[in-house]
């Protein structure tokens, strides 16, 4: 596989890639930071190795161009990070590191990785290496074999699988990074801040001038049967001290101006204590921010203290207006908590933004989604986002489809993404085409609700959120009325 052996004097270098995606004009204007490959950079950095990225999703790199950059760099490892959607991509990316520098060690993590491993490699036989759970500590081992010259030995890294010979090798699991205060913020400088346009999220491009994503928290304590978050992070819970997000924000805004911050933690509020301090501080730095959390984890005095703390938009995935549908996709919310909390979000002045899924559970019926539709007119969040059922390898959802039979045998990955490709499952009252169909019926039926539309306007305050709004109702509704499904 590795051919030479290095020159001890030159420094470890690493890339990490993120592979392009579909996307349409909506994701191409409002791009996220890759923060999770940005926290593997700082470490990696923090521990001696030349670390640099390359980002497809912003810069859309011919395979020839992809090929001069690796050859220019001579990485001793190449890694690049996994969605269901992407792994394809990624392995064509990967091909094209083999060509060209083939001493490098090919490396591929992230959440499809984590949840199958040994068929990743089974599968895509440009991979050298499959890393499952926390990436930091297992891609720093890796880098430091890589650069060990011919054949580098992997026996022992944990969190790894690997082929040996014919076989592959899947080591023991990495235990988890207790103190998340002891990692270094992530690395922003090696991102082309200037290619990352708008905003990271919905309602908030049109007041923001530059604007990044956080994450103050790992892992998620639900068990949501469609969820793929505790694949990579698990069950367990860890937090970032108050005060170590907030050293992170002041070096945001003195390095890089940043004036407004995407919360991306699964449930943001969980943790009243800690997160008392954060409003008390972000007041103090006068940011203004979003983030996701669940209904039942906040109260009117808490999103009004958001409120008053710069918060302007709070995110909350529903799913399914079904009780039945939310009780089977162990979802632990009610309706009584839903209402209560958007009622709450709108009183005190943020703006919501809530998270539905068309077929979440594969015996959902038509009367069920109607019953969705019913609860979000119901409750009427200033954006919505509704995606179609997506199986993700490692969840208690794919499972079941595939026990089910509501899976084909062969698996297209590609058709993993929510948003542009015409799956290649159904359900048991649903077939693919349905699928589609009623997400854009639930798209068209809530956004040309005269409510919905009256409560839109209102938020027009200024020639900037006019064209903002402008645009994204434009390439809303060229989505909804014009792609095709790939």
């Amino acid at each position: 596989m590795r051919g030479r052996l290095k020159c001890p004097e030159r420094a470890i270098r690493t890339l990490i890639v993120r592979p392009p995606r579909i996307m349409g004009g909506l994701e191409k204007s409002s791009v996220q930071h890759p923060i999770n490959i940005a926290s593997l950079a700082a470490f990696l950095l923090s521990n001696g190795i030349d670390t640099r990225i390359v980002d497809f999703e912003v810069e859309p790199l011919s395979d020839d161009d992809f090929a001069a950059r690796v050859s220019d760099y001579e990485p001793d490892l190449v890694g690049f990070t996994c969605l269901s959607a992407t792994v394809v991509a990624a392995s064509r990316l990967a091909r094209v590191v083999k060509s060209c520098c083939p001493d490098a060690l090919v490396v591929a993590g992230g959440p499809h990785i984590s949840a199958m491993p040994q068929r990743s490699l089974q599968e895509f036989e440009a991979f050298d290496v499959a890393v499952f759970g926390e990436g930091e500590k297992t891609l720093l081992e890796l880098s430091q074999r890589a650069s060990e010259g011919s054949r580098p030995v992997l026996k022992g890294v944990r969190g790894v699988a690997y082929r040996d010979g014919s076989q592959i090798t899947i080591e023991q699991p990495r235990p988890l990074i207790r103190d998340l205060d002891a990692l270094p913020f992530p690395a922003r400088h090696l991102l082309n801040l200037e290619l990352y346009r708008a905003g990271p999220t919905p309602g908030v491009a049109d007041t923001s001038s530059r604007s990044t994503v956080l994450f103050t928290s790992r892992g998620c304590t639900e068990d949501c049967s469609f969820c793929a978050s505790k694949i990579t992070f698990s069950r367990r819970l860890r937090f970032r001290s108050a005060e170590h997000v907030l050293a992170e924000v002041k070096q945001c805004i003195e390095k890089f101006h940043f004036d407004h911050y995407t919360i991306d933690d699964d449930t943001f509020t969980l943790n009243r204590k800690r997160l008392a301090k954060l409003l008390e501080g972000f007041a103090q730095l006068g940011i203004s921010w979003d983030c996701d959390t669940r209904v039942n984890a906040v109260d009117r005095d808490m999103l009004a203290n958001m409120k008053a703390a710069g918060c302007k938009k709070v995110a909350f995935g529903i799913e399914s207006g079904s009780d039945r549908i939310r009780k089977l996709i162990k979802k632990r919310i009610t309706e009584e908590q839903i209402v209560t909390a958007f009622d709450a979000a709108r009183r005190v002045g943020l703006a919501t933004e809530a998270f539905f899924i068309i077929g979440s559970h594969p015996s959902e019926t038509l009367d069920e989604v109607k019953m969705t539709l019913r609860l979000a007119k119901r409750v009427a969040p200033d954006f919505i986002v509704v995606n179609v059922v997506t199986p993700f390898p490692g969840t208690e959802l794919y499972n079941i489809m595939q026990a089910g039979g509501y899976m084909p045998e062969t698996l297209d990955w590609e058709k993993f993404d929510c948003t542009h490709t015409q799956p290649s499952w159904h359900t048991q009252h649903f077939s693919s085409d349905d699928l589609v169909r009623l997400q854009r019926w639930f798209y068209l039926r809530y956004s040309l609700s005269p409510r919905f539309i009256l409560s839109t306007l209102r938020r027009i305050k200024s020639l900037k959120a006019l064209r903002y709004y402008v645009s994204t109702a434009l390439g809303f509704f060229k989505y909804l009325l014009f792609e095709k499904r790939r």
